[in-house]
């Protein structure tokens, strides 16, 4: 306990005799009868009783401490809850540092106000409680915290101006970044416990790992949360595109992420738009506190850049219910085709040009060019990317050396093993792929007599390969409807992977990596009289399905996350032109690192949105997102916070905590006034001696 008027000791305890010295007067006067009465005798006798003997003495003490309480209420007593043993009131001037909470998560909106307009309110408060010689400063912690000042300082107004200055974010915050940077500041104070003030949501994501050791042994923590009580909130996690490139004129299969942080399931429609016209939707629902995938198909349109947004119904948290990407659109692609015909019209390969561009006048996004087995060598395989083998015949070794090396450098192959010269095939290419081993053995070709004679059928798959992803869920029962006639009896090497199997155990299909390429070994035919694949509908989406998954490139990176770094590379004489622009409109300067004609170019990623440069046409396009991390809402555990940041330990006994107010500030900065303690004691002892008084008249009587 301590006090606001010590100097009032000096003044004022003279006054505690007072009571003492009017009982030693009293004591000495003598009091007269002229007329004693049996009334005053009885007085009399009752007076030299032993209990009113000690009269005098009892009330001077009750008056005693009347007065002493009085006196310690007219010193304005204090209570110094939050201060650690030893401290007292006047020693040093405060030091404070405000860490406000600049994170996406901050600005959930909730009764009008966002938590950051809430932290904002809460700083306000306690800056209101310092004095003038008091020093502060204010750190935004966002990804890479941000200081007022560069040092404590007692410009107060400029504090509020910082304040006031803080816009909204998309970024994560990083508190363990922020504890150094506050560690640094400490650094050059000397002397005394600085205060520091955590106000933040306390997301569970940002403080799940939030190290104090930098801080806590010389500061004093305390913690505001000015959270929403029950945030719910739905967002988009994230998005990928389903293959690694798209095509002019394809549909493009985009994956969203969509997460229910509520107790409540979701339903609703997440919206693609693609250069802010084409626009398709597609259901989604996710249940409770968990999240789910949707696959929504978007048309490429014509080569070059496309800017694609996605955007769910709105809420509280806006920023995360959009994303944006940047779709890349190539000029359509080859595909070559191989078989022992030169005619391109006559079946098998008749089947596969159909599968591959079944639009009229070559419309689609895959244009086949057939190459006869006799011309296979890699000047034929220049300039493509994926081959399909059917009805080849005899391989030379050059031929199957130029597939090997095809594979190596990531082509991909899919061959029909359809002839009977196809086992010895196998074992050439086998010699040049050296010591990748293929996945089947081939044995005879088994040819049915009649058509629709002992047919085999599809029994087994392992449907969580990328080139059966066609056939998840409910179109799983379109490969039953396959009737193979002509097959090659085979056995699975254990190299590679056998994906799906006849019902008789014999393999139907399976896969090998070599290099950077793949090869699919399909153990059936297109042909008509081979099988019934040709007259199947699934026969055209399966054929480009595998186009799409040989691709041995990953899919490009669709956008970048805000705080990050954005880096690519331009023509230099395209830059020269035009400037990068950002989101907002703003003229970029952007760091350059000359490659030739061409240059690398990287700058930070502070706005949500596109970051294009453009001439004309746009040439180049960043999209940049929210951090996925903040959409969960849920608060951290005080326990745990508690144990991260080791009370009682290494903050040397300081009483620290969650704040809850104004009148939690007030207490750290001048203590709570106790003086109505003391004037409601005095009142008690007053109430005290009134009652010994009307006891010592009943005695008298």
């Amino acid at each position: 306990m301590q006090f606001l008027n010590p100097g009032l000791w000096l003044a004022l305890l003279p006054l505690v005799a007072a009571p003492v010295l009017i009982h030693l007067l009293n004591k000495r006067f003598p009091q007269r009868f002229l007329f004693p009465t049996v009334e005053h005798l009885a007085r009399s006798a009752a007076e030299r009783s032993r209990i009113h003997r000690w009269r005098h003495r009892i009330l001077a003490i009750l008056r005693t401490v009347f007065l002493v309480l009085l006196l310690l209420a007219f010193l304005q007593p204090i209570l110094r809850r939050f201060d650690p043993v030893g401290e007292t009131a006047g020693e040093q001037k405060r030091r404070v540092l405000l860490l406000v909470d600049h994170s996406l998560s901050m600005e959930y909106q909730e009764a009008g106000t966002t938590s950051r307009r809430r932290a904002v309110i809460e700083a306000e408060k306690i800056l209101a409680t310092l004095s003038a010689e008091d020093e502060v400063n204010i750190l935004a912690v966002g990804a890479t915290p941000s200081a007022c000042f560069d040092h404590f300082a007692a410009n107060v107004p400029e504090a509020r101006r910082f304040l006031a200055g803080l816009s909204a974010s998309a970024t994560r915050a990083d508190f363990t970044a922020a504890n150094l940077a506050a560690s640094r500041l400490l650094a050059r104070v000397e002397g005394g416990r600085p205060e520091l003030y955590y106000l933040s949501d306390f997301q569970r994501r940002n403080w799940a790992q939030v190290d104090f050791t930098a801080v806590a042994e010389r500061a004093r923590l305390f913690f505001v949360d000015v959270g929403a009580p029950s945030p719910a909130n739905r967002g988009i996690l994230g998005v990928a595109l389903g293959q690694a490139r798209a095509l002019a004129g394809d549909q493009v299969p985009i994956e969203v992420t969509v997460g229910n942080f509520s107790p409540e399931p979701f339903s609703g429609t997440v919206t693609a738009r693609v250069n802010r016209r084409a626009q398709v939707e597609q259901a989604v629902v996710v249940a409770p506190w968990s999240s789910a995938r949707v696959t929504v198909h978007v048309p490429a349109g014509s080569p070059g850049l496309h800017l694609c947004d996605i955007s769910l119904p709105p809420d509280n948290l806006a920023a995360d219910d959009s994303w944006v990407l940047v779709l890349p659109v190539a000029e359509k692609e080859e595909i070559v085709t191989v078989s022992a015909q030169t005619d391109a019209a006559r079946p098998p390969v008749r089947f596969l040009h159909a599968a591959l561009n079944p639009f009229p006048d070559q419309a689609g996004s895959l244009l086949p060019r057939h190459v006869g087995a006799r011309s296979l060598d890699a000047a034929a395989l220049a300039g493509a990317g994926k081959v399909f083998l059917t009805g080849c015949g005899p391989l030379s070794s050059e031929a199957c050396e130029a597939l090997a090396t095809f594979l190596f450098q990531g082509g991909g192959v899919v061959w029909f093993l359809d002839d009977a010269a196809d086992a010895d095939n196998l074992r050439r290419l086998q010699t040049a792929l050296g010591t990748t081993r293929l996945s089947l053995e081939l044995g005879r070709l088994r040819q049915a007599a009649n058509v629709g004679a002992g047919a085999r059928q599809i029994a087994s798959g392992e449907f969580n390969s990328p080139l059966l992803r066609l056939f998840r869920g409910t179109l799983r029962q379109d490969l039953g409807l396959l009737e193979i006639y002509d097959f090659h009896t085979a056995s699975a090497t254990g190299g590679g992977r056998v994906l799906l199997r006849f019902d008789d155990e014999t393999p139907a299909m399976a896969s090998v990596e070599h290099g950077l390429g793949t090869l699919v070994l399909m153990n059936f035919s297109v042909n008509e009289l081979s099988s019934n694949l040709a007259r199947q509908r699934i026969f055209p989406a399966w054929i480009q399905e595998l186009v799409k998954r040989l691709d041995a490139a990953e899919p490009p990176a669709p956008s970048h996350t805000i705080g990050g770094l954005i880096s690519g590379e331009v023509w230099r004489a395209d830059l020269r032109r035009q400037p990068f622009t950002s989101p907002s409109g703003r003229v970029l300067d952007v760091r350059q690192e000359p490659r030739g004609e061409r240059a690398l170019v990287s700058f930070p990623a502070e706005e949500l949105g596109f970051y294009t440069l453009a001439d004309g046409r746009l040439k180049y396009a960043f999209a940049v997102n929210p951090d996925p991390e903040e959409s969960d809402l849920r608060p951290v555990d005080q326990s745990h916070l508690a144990a991260l940041r080791g009370l009682g330990g290494a903050s040397g006994g300081a009483r620290e905590g969650f704040l809850s107010g104004q009148a939690d500030y007030e207490e750290i900065a001048r203590g709570r006034l106790i003086t109505h303690w003391f004037l409601l004691a005095a009142a008690g002892v007053l109430f005290i001696e009134l009652l010994f008084q009307l006891w010592f008249r009943r005695l008298a009587r």
